[in-house]
């Protein structure tokens, strides 16, 4: 279940190098004292607040003079909630981040947001993975093809969740009927609608329910039909989305822009307008914690992928996204995943 996806070598040359001994102790000085605040964008009982909780675990022994580092949890709209508060009233002094939830970060190109993806300060992710289509053992529906023919309740959190996102690309895309009901706090609260018969199904990684319930895997009471972003090793007869779609068409340049959330994944960023010495102090520790094996052993331990990528590395892979972003793409999606027509 547990899958690392770098070398230790690469892993370390995501820890930048620093040669200045005189700014190192004016940023150790800084955070002698402070306490640091790992935002989470979701409510607490799914993957998303696990990897913060071990981020938050491992991140103080890398940062200068060891600051306390703390979780909050901000959920709603699918993580766009904790994103805005990020843009707009989090404190821009280095002594808060947050994880991004995937999903949201194409989301402004869809609709209005009160935050901008390009204008965070990226530290790095901890890792890709790919958003599976998967629906309780008594769910009706157990091939894609059913999924076109029976209507297949989904639960989300809002509109900016992945798990609203990607079950409604795929109804554009290969015609199914999957019916998404919000409001949902967060992973667990969904899995309890799965358990309870309130949904058939949720948008999740393989991971995120091998961390929270590997039972359900282990006694096939879930059935992954599909899904978008990265192989999982576990599921190698997994049909993905893309099968389905002919290269260079309108509907595979959707789920390029989509599949920009889950190849980025579960990352850290700061607000912005950060002092640049406080953003290179914070990628130096980001990445040196990524290097770091107890965070690594820590995941192993949790059946959470390892997958990390630099904050250079995810800015690059942001930018370049949005600026080749088709405008009949953009407007296709914001057809579907709005009221828009």
């Amino acid at each position: 279940m547990f899958k690392i996806g770098i070398t230790l070598a690469a892993a370390l040359a995501l820890a930048p190098v620093t040669h200045n001994p005189a700014g190192a102790q004016e940023e150790g000085s800084f955070y002698q004292g402070r306490t640091v605040t790992v935002i989470v964008p979701s409510g607490a009982g799914g993957s998303y607040h696990l990897y913060c909780e071990i981020v938050s675990r491992h991140l103080g022994k890398h940062l200068p003079n060891n600051p306390t580092v703390i979780i909050q949890n901000r959920p709603g709209a699918g993580g766009a909630v904790a994103a805005a508060y990020m843009m707009n009233v989090a404190p821009k002094d280095g002594t808060m981040l947050a994880m991004i939830s995937p999903g949201s970060i194409t989301d402004p190109l869809i609709r209005p947001q009160r935050y901008d993806a390009t204008k965070f300060n990226w530290l790095g992710s901890v890792a890709t993975r790919a958003q599976l289509i998967a629906v309780w053992h008594e769910a009706p529906a157990k091939t894609i093809e059913d999924l076109r023919r029976v209507q297949t309740t989904m639960a989300a959190t809002g509109r900016s969740d992945a798990g609203f996102v990607v079950p409604s690309v795929i109804n554009a895309v290969l015609g199914t009927n999957m019916k998404i009901i919000l409001g949902y706090g967060s992973g667990g609260e969904m899995n309890q609608a799965l358990e309870r018969g309130e949904v058939h199904g949720r948008g999740n990684y393989y991971s995120g329910f091998a961390s929270v319930r590997p039972d359900w895997i282990r006694d096939k009471k879930i059935r992954f039909l599909t899904g978008i972003g990265p192989a999982v090793p576990e599921l190698p007869d997994l049909p993905n989305v893309r099968q389905f779609v002919k290269p260079d068409t309108l509907e595979a340049k959707m789920l390029d822009l989509v599949e920009l959330n889950f190849n980025v994944g579960q990352a850290f960023y700061a607000p912005p307008d950060l002092a640049a010495k406080r953003i290179d102090t914070m990628r130096e520790a980001f990445g040196a914690m990524l290097a770091d094996p107890a965070l690594r052993e820590d995941y192993r331990k949790r059946n959470l992928d390892f997958q990390p990528l630099s904050g250079e590395a995810i800015e690059s892979k942001i930018e370049e996204a949005f600026k080749s972003a088709n405008p009949e793409v953009v407007k296709r999606l914001r057809q579907v995943l709005t009221a828009e027509k």
